[in-house]
């Protein structure tokens, strides 16, 4: 079984033999490291594995990633809510996405403040190349789609 260091949190990993020469991810910082060919195995290494094409992209760190399902759930409540009966479910759907981008910007600001890959460069700006990107605009997404919600039931409270 080889043994990997985590360059990144320095966390001692033991993937199984299998995944030699594969990539892994790191359990606590999810950094993507290397599976180092094992010279005293006797096992034979499947020659299928896939062939290098390139350098690959590292996966989206979690706080972006929970910040893409807030997005999505504050998209998803807006289109809803024009729609009869069906449309109050937006109320739901944005009040869980408003804890959901929370809870994205407060894991990305225990993550750091990181860059991401340039590559992730977005349409206004440098939109997404920072982890906080996501959760920040799920987050006002939500906001956004429970306001317009909120919105008409507030309205009929109110005195002509």
């Amino acid at each position: 079984m080889p043994e990997v260091i985590c360059s990144h949190c320095r966390k001692k990993l033991h993937p199984p033999a299998r995944l030699a020469g594969r990539k892994v991810m790191c359990p606590r910082c999810e950094a993507v490291l290397a599976v180092p060919l094992s010279s005293d195995s006797d096992e034979e290494i499947p020659s299928n594995l896939p062939a290098e094409t390139g350098p690959e992209e590292p996966p989206l760190p979690a706080s972006a990633r929970i910040g893409i399902a807030a997005l999505v759930l504050g998209c998803i409540s807006v289109l809803i809510l024009c729609l009869p009966v069906v449309g109050y479910a937006s109320i739901g759907l944005s009040g869980i996405g408003v804890p959901v981008g929370l809870w994205g910007l407060l894991r990305a600001r225990m993550e750091g403040n990181g860059m991401l890959c340039r590559s992730l460069t977005g349409v206004v700006g440098d939109f997404g190349t920072r982890a906080r990107d996501y959760p920040l605009a799920g987050t006002v997404a939500c906001l956004l789609a429970l306001t317009l919600a909120l919105l008409p039931l507030l309205m009929r409270g109110s005195p002509p």
